[in-house]
């Protein structure tokens, strides 16, 4: 993931977070809208190749916050992938790569957390 990468990102996030869309997560068992978000490092830099926290918070049904804290954030995937060059396109969901410090110690071959987020969008 270079610094464009980590700007689309952000950018996607602050969609969200204006238009108020709910994000759903199976793997952490949470859903709702997203209230605020949080990066560090907070200014991209051109040697930027990953974001070290990605603080997201939610704010559910019963009207409770959740944060999530996200370390190391390597790369993210956006689905459906066909179309994204259609001004029609829009994501629908978004698997967000983590390196994991706790696998890199495993001798596993796959080093890399994935996190599931749904979009669900109000229209």
């Amino acid at each position: 993931m270079d610094y464009m990468d980590i700007d689309r990102l952000k950018n996607l996030f602050s969609d969200m977070l204006r238009n108020q869309s709910t994000l759903r997560s199976m793997d952490l068992g949470i859903e709702g809208k997203l209230i605020a978000i949080g990066y560090k490092p907070y200014w991209t830099n051109r040697q930027d190749s990953k974001i070290e926290t990605l603080e997201l918070n939610f704010i559910d049904k019963r009207g409770v916050m959740v944060p999530i804290i996200l370390k190391n954030v390597v790369d993210y995937e956006l689905y459906p992938k066909e179309g994204k060059k259609s001004k029609k396109y829009r994501a629908n969901m978004i698997e967000i790569i983590l390196l994991s410090p706790y696998m890199l110690s495993r001798n596993s071959k796959d080093v890399y957390d994935k996190i599931k987020l749904e979009i669900i969008y109000d229209d």
